[in-house]
Formats: C-alpha cells, sequence, structure tokens
C-alpha cells in the first residue's frame, strides 16, 4: 500500500485544525481592518468638511470686513456731500479729504488693490492716482454695468483689461456699493478691487489633504491651490453638477474623475453664493489605513504560523490510534479495493460493512436454502425442530404457501430474458408488504416466486381471508410498481412444516385453474375441488367436425370463431384440470389427423410432438391457447391445404393444354376431357378457368384460330380444307368466326399478307440495284 493513503487521513485532520484556526484569525483580521479603514476613511470625511468650513469662514470673515469698512466710508459725510457737487479747484478740501479716505482704505490689511469713488452725474471718478473723467475711464462699461444690477451691494468677478492672460493679478473680485446706500436710483459707486490672489493666500496651505478651490455665483473658479486654474468657468464640469443638482448647502460624496476615484466636499454661502469645494485622491485618504492594513497581515501571520506548528502536533497525537488500526484492516486478506482518495477511515468502515454484510447475507441465504430444501422434501424431522423456533415456525396457528406465477409479458415494456430479473423484483415487493413474522424467506423456484406464510388466527376461514388479503396486496403492487399481471396459487392451511411439499404442490395445482379463469387470479385449492356436477360431461364432438369442415374449406375467419367456441364450451365444464388437458389433447390430434389425410408429414407441422404438447401445457389462459391453436395448427393446416389444392389445380390445367395443343384437330370436349382425367367435366373446367382465366371452350376455338391463320399464310390449303381440319361443321361457320375475331374473312387475310411480302420483296430489290449501281459508279 502507498505511504500516500496511510497519511491521507491525517492531511485531513491536519487542514481541518488549521481551518478551525485560520477562519477566525482572518476573519478578525479582516474586521480590524476594515473597521480601522471605515474610521480613518470618516476621520477624513470629517477633517474634510471642517477644513472647508474653515475657509469659508475666513473667506466670509474678510469680505464682512471689507464691506463693513466700504459702508462706512460711503455713509460719511464728505461722500455724501461729494456726490452733489463737481471736484474742481473750488472744492479742492474735499478732494483732499477724499483721496485721504481712500488711502486709507488700501492701507487696511485687507488687500484692496484699488478703491474706486464714482459720480454718475458729475461725470467724474476718483482713486488712489487722482480724479478723472467718468466716461473715458477703462472701467467706464464696467461701472454702467454694475448700475443695472438691483442690489445695493454685492461681490462681482472683475477681468483687468491690461493684464495678459496667465496674469494672477487678471482675475479679481469686486465690491460694488451704490450711493447713498440702498437707493434706487444711485448718484454715484463704490468699487473696491480684491485681487484674487489675496484670495489664494486664505486656502489651507501645505499639510491639508486635498485640492481646494472657490467658485462664485457664476460658477467660475475665484480661488484655487493652483493659481493658473483662477477664472476657468466650472458650469459644465460633470462633479460641480452634480453639486449643483443636489440642491444642499454641504455634503460629501465619491466620484470617479479620468479613471480615479476622488472624494467631493463643498459647502455653499449663503452670504454670497460661492461655493468652497476640496477634493481629495481616495488613494491619498486610504494612505494611513493601508499601513495599518500591512501590520494587520504581520500580526495575522504570525498567528497563522503558530497555529500551523499547533495543528500538526495535535494532529499527529490525534491520528496515531487510526493509523494502527488501518495497518491491521491492510493485513486482512480480504480486504476490499477502494480508490485511492478514500482515506483510512473508510477503509476501515468499508471493512467493518463487509463483514456484516456477509454476516446477514450468509444468514439470509442459509434461511432461502432452507425453505428450498423444506418445499422439496429434503428436510428431515430433526432439522425441522431444530430450525422451528429460529424461523418462527412454532408460534404460527396454520400455514400456507403462495404461489406467484407471470401471466404474460405481451402488450408490456418487458422481454423474456427479464423474466428472471422480474421474479426478483416481485420476490423483493413480497419481502416488503408481508411483515418478516408471518412468513419465511421468499425463494424462486423455476417460473414461480414462492413463499411461505404464517397466521396467527384460529379459525381456516380467517386464515384464508390473511392469506387472500396478503395476495391481493402483492398482486396490486406488482401491477402498479412494475405494470405487470400475475396470478396466484394458494394451497390448502396445513399445521406441521413436514408437509411444506405436499402444499407447494397444492399451490402449483391452483395456478394450473388458472388457465380456464383468465388472467390475475388468486385461487385457492380448496375452491377448485368443489363436488362435480351429476349430469355426464361429453367431449363437444359437433363443433371440433365442423371445425375440420371450415379448414377443409379453407375459411380461417370461420375456424377461428369455431375454436373460440370450443374453449368457452370446455371452460364452462365442470371438470378438473386433467380433464381439461384431456380435451385439448383430444382436440389437437383430431387436427394432426385432419393434416395427415391431406397429405400431410407431422414433421413439416411440428418437429417435436412432445414438444408441442408441453408447450400447449404451459399455456396460461383460455386467450393464450385460442391463439396458439390459431397460429400454431390452423393457420398452417389451411395454408397446407390450399397449397395442396393449388399444386392439383395447376397440373389438371397443364394436362388439359397439353390435349388441346396436341389434338386440336380432333372433336375435344370438356367431358372427353374429364373423363380422361378420371374428373367431373364441371370441376376440370372451373379449374381450367381459375388458372388460365378462359373458359374451355373459349380457349380451344382460339388456339384453332391461331393454327388457322398460320396455314393461311404457309399452306395453300383452301379454307373449306382448313376449316374441315379444325373441326367446323360447315365452312360458313369458319368464315363467320375468323371474320368476328380478325375483322377480315380467311381469304382477305391470305391475300393481305402476300400482297404485303410482295410489295417488301419489290422494296428490297430496287434497294439492292440502287446500292450496286452506287458502287459501280
Amino acid at each position: 500500500m502507498n505511504n500516500h493513503h496511510r497519511i491521507n487521513f491525517f492531511k485531513k485532520l491536519f487542514l481541518f485544525c488549521f481551518c478551525i484556526g485560520i477562519v477566525p484569525v482572518i476573519t478578525l483580521g479582516y474586521f480590524s481592518y476594515a473597521k480601522s479603514s471605515a474610521l480613518l476613511l470618516d476621520k477624513a470625511n470629517r477633517s474634510s468638511a471642517e477644513s472647508v468650513e474653515q475657509t469659508r469662514l475666513r473667506f466670509e470673515q474678510k469680505m464682512k470686513m471689507v464691506d463693513n469698512t466700504q459702508t462706512q466710508f460711503i455713509g460719511a459725510s464728505a461722500v455724501i456731500s461729494a456726490m452733489e457737487q463737481r471736484l474742481d479747484s473750488s472744492n479742492y478740501l474735499l478732494y483732499e479729504d477724499l483721496i485721504q479716505s481712500i488711502h486709507r482704505l488700501q492701507t487696511y490689511e485687507f488687500g484692496l488693490a484699488e478703491v474706486y469713488l464714482v459720480n454718475l452725474y458729475q461725470d467724474w471718478i476718483l482713486d488712489s492716482r487722482g480724479q478723472s473723467s467718468f466716461e473715458q475711464h477703462y472701467l467706464a462699461k464696467s461701472i454702467d454695468a454694475y448700475v443695472g444690477i438691483p442690489k445695493a451691494s454685492f461681490w462681482t468677478s472683475m477681468k483687468l483689461p491690461w493684464y495678459e492672460d496667465g496674469n494672477p493679478l487678471q482675475w479679481n473680485m469686486a465690491l460694488v456699493k451704490k450711493i447713498p446706500n440702498n437707493s434706487i436710483k444711485p448718484m454715484g459707486l463704490l468699487v473696491a478691487i480684491l485681487p484674487c490672489i489675496e484670495l489664494n493666500k486664505m486656502l489651507p496651505q501645505g499639510g491639508e489633504p486635498g485640492e481646494f478651490y472657490v467658485l462664485d455665483d457664476k460658477l467660475r473658479v475665484i480661488a484655487s491651490a493652483h493659481p493658473e486654474q483662477v477664472g476657468i468657468d466650472l458650469s459644465k464640469d460633470p462633479v460641480i453638477g452634480q453639486i449643483q443638482g443636489e440642491q444642499l448647502e454641504a455634503n460629501q460624496f465619491q466620484t470617479d474623475i479620468g479613471n480615479e476615484a476622488y472624494g467631493i466636499t463643498y459647502r455653499k454661502s449663503s452670504y454670497n453664493s460661492w461655493t468652497y469645494v476640496n477634493k481629495i485622491h481616495i488613494r491619498d485618504i486610504k494612505q494611513e489605513s493601508r499601513a495599518i492594513g500591512w501590520l494587520t497581515i504581520a500580526i495575522c501571520l504570525s498567528l497563522l504560523l503558530f497555529l500551523l506548528l499547533l495543528s500538526f502536533q495535535g494532529s499527529r497525537q490525534l491520528y496515531r490510534p487510526i493509523r494502527r488500526l488501518y495497518d491491521i484492516v491492510l493485513k486482512a486478506p480480504d480486504t476490499p479495493k477502494l480508490s485511492p482518495r478514500k482515506d483510512e477511515l473508510s477503509w476501515i468502515e468499508s471493512k467493518l460493512h463487509m463483514l456484516l454484510s456477509n454476516q446477514a447475507q450468509m444468514s439470509h441465504q442459509l434461511k432461502e436454502f432452507f425453505v428450498h430444501k423444506l418445499l422439496q422434501g429434503a428436510v428431515g424431522a430433526n432439522e425441522i425442530m431444530e430450525r422451528s423456533d429460529s424461523l418462527g415456525l412454532s408460534s404460527w396457528k396454520s400455514m400456507r404457501v403462495l404461489c406467484v406465477r407471470i401471466d404474460t409479458m405481451e402488450s408490456t415494456n418487458y422481454k423474456e430474458w427479464d423474466r428472471d430479473l422480474l421474479l426478483f423484483a416481485i420476490h423483493n415487493i413480497t419481502s416488503e408488504l408481508i411483515a418478516a413474522e408471518l412468513r419465511l424467506p421468499p425463494v424462486v423456484i423455476n417460473e414461480f416466486q414462492v413463499t411461505v406464510i404464517g397466521s396467527h388466527a384460529e379459525l381456516p376461514e380467517e386464515s384464508k381471508a390473511e392469506a387472500y388479503g396478503q395476495g391481493k396486496a402483492i398482486q396490486t403492487a406488482i401491477q402498479d410498481y412494475l405494470k405487470l399481471s400475475v396470478s396466484m396459487g394458494i394451497s390448502s392451511a396445513i399445521t406441521h412444516p413436514a408437509d411444506m411439499p405436499g402444499a407447494f404442490l397444492e399451490a402449483k395445482e391452483a395456478l394450473a385453474y388458472g388457465v380456464r379463469l383468465g388472467y390475475e387470479s388468486i385461487l385457492f385449492l380448496e375452491d377448485m375441488n368443489s363436488p362435480l356436477m351429476t349430469v355426464p360431461v361429453t367431449f363437444p364432438q359437433h363443433i371440433v367436425s365442423e371445425l375440420t369442415e371450415q379448414i377443409r374449406l379453407l375459411d380461417e375467419g370461420k375456424a377461428n370463431l369455431l375454436i373460440e367456441e370450443f374453449m368457452a364450451v370446455v371452460a364452462d365444464k365442470s371438470i378438473s384440470h386433467q380433464e381439461f388437458q384431456l380435451y385439448l389433447m383430444r382436440l389437437l390430434v383430431e387436427l394432426l389427423r385432419l393434416y395427415q389425410d391431406n397429405g400431410g408429414q407431422m414433421q413439416d407441422l411440428v418437429l417435436n410432438e412432445k414438444a408441442v404438447v408441453s408447450e400447449m401445457f404451459l399455456l396460461k389462459s383460455n386467450k393464450e391457447i385460442v391463439v396458439w391453436f390459431q397460429m400454431s395448427v390452423i393457420r398452417p393446416l389451411i395454408a397446407h391445404i390450399e397449397q395442396r389444392r393449388d399444386s392439383l389445380y395447376t397440373s389438371i390445367s397443364d394436362q388439359i393444354l397439353t390435349i388441346i395443343h396436341s389434338e386440336y384437330d380432333s372433336p375435344l370436349t370438356l367431358e372427353l376431357c374429364g373423363a380422361r382425367l378420371s374428373y367431373h367435366p364441371e370441376y376440370v373446367g372451373r379449374v381450367f378457368r381459375k388458372e388460365t382465366g378462359f373458359a374451355f371452350g373459349e380457349y380451344l376455338s382460339g388456339y384453332r384460330l391461331q393454327i388457322a391463320k398460320k396455314w393461311l399464310i404457309e399452306t395453300d390449303m383452301t379454307v373449306t380444307e382448313i376449316s374441315e381440319r379444325l373441326m367446323y361443321n360447315k365452312p360458313q361457320n369458319f368464315i363467320r368466326y375468323f371474320r368476328k375475331m380478325e375483322q377480315i374473312t380467311p381469304g382477305q387475310y391470305r391475300e393481305l399478307f402476300h400482297s404485303k411480302s410482295k410489295r417488301a420483296a419489290e422494296q428490297q430489290e430496287t434497294s439492292s440495284a440502287e446500292t450496286f449501281a452506287a458502287k459501280k459508279e
């Protein structure tokens, strides 16, 4: 035995112990990593949200401070007074005051690049560089646009035209306030310019994960960690579109950008409708969780190594007793052959099952062998006494032998070679339906399935009813499961096992009566042996005589009806089974005698007379007997008689044709032919018409006509001479018959033939002359 068989179970045991430990370790490691990753992700999300919120607060704090400062400025009396005056030399002090105020606004730590004070009605604009005409100022168009906006104060983006594209100073945020404050028709405007690069300084710097950017109310970037992105319109960006579509003030979500996963955190401002966005790569968020994952893997691997060593040592200790048992099984001489994939326990289990199965099988076979000998009378009285208690015979009040026989396998899916298998199936059905304590082991003997059944009933009628119920249950089960028709013979009740052989014969004899009763019978021999009728029973000879007569007349249909009538009459008679078989033998002898009387040889019909009789006695029903007689006896017998008659008819017809062909010029009649053949003229005429299709006189006249045509062509005999030679009383009768058959007279027939022959000769002579002349030329 190969070593890999020996350690097969050890492998399973080791793997099982290792798996018991590995599952909790891996599960714990996985959930630890998953939980820590989830916590880190939640921490990163909260940190991002806090960063966005802090950025928003810084931005709005600065915006509000700028807003408040500008509000205070436009509320000053100098500004209000300036809105109603022109700034010329007469208002020099006011001009200086305003210039100083504008310089002070720019000196605050707001990062303002410029402040413009605009008088719409007096056409002047004032900034840190001085006064200029509003209409000619480079910001005139932008300021005119601000006037039309229905807000008293607002922030808006401004692109300065004198900077090139890409210059960080090109984009600015402008705070626009109308003067006077909250007026519908302003007299002037205050425009404070805050460069976007100042806003960029307020974004989180270094150490903060993600990419921050701020969008204005038109979704244009006004602040970004990447200055080159300032001024970009993101209104069509899918991420911004998703933010706008959520209609939430703040939220977090994940999305794919360029096949990369990102976490988006945003916050919308209710102060100026700006949107603060932080975009973080998921890889950056999980960077810390990956480190935790590697640590978790290292810890799990250490635990697994420890479990591996522990499982190996524990499995080794548990495997030792199993290996000792396995070595013992291998040394046994009848060790079963199993697949190499089976482990040691499977080999041990198989060996135990085989031992137990052999023991049970031997015990069952011994019981079946005992029942075989008991039914055949080969068991002595002492052995019966010894085995009675072990088989439960002593507790029964009475016993019966139940014999089951298959009726027929016609119209079923079974073949004759399936009979043994079917008997085995019936054996199993019987074992299942009858309790083991009420029967001996069922056995199969020849074509019968035999079961000895016991009964605890006191009265014979009760025992008989029990036996019938058991037989009916078996018969029904066989019909349901096997779709098979069976009959049963049940013996009389016996009280001693020594009477079992006689009971077995009774059961088979009871089955023999089923031939007359048909299929699916349950027969008790005691019911079959009722007193016979006192009226003498006679053989139905009249039916047999009529049957032989119909066979002689070749009427197979009536013969088949008569054989059915014969069987119906015989089956109704109160006769024993032996007398029934004698009636069948007598019928068979009558039919065989008819075959011999018609010239048949016995060996042509049956190869072995004894085999035919045995075959007839093996038939199990009236229907089978009728079919057997019809197909095996009556049909071959009718075929033989018909063949013999056909041969005889052919012989008679051939002799008559020979007479006509050789003696056509003599006075022939049907009576003369019948006398020469020793048959009645009418019989001869009927046979001749049947074989040739012509009546005797019709054929004779036709043949003589052919002879007359031959003589007219080949001889110089006159019509009169021909008519006399062919036995016509008068030439006129011959001429009249000839004209009737050929449509011309005999003389015209001869002249027509000679003229055709002469014309053919002339044509041949002309053709020969032309051929000779052509060759000569």
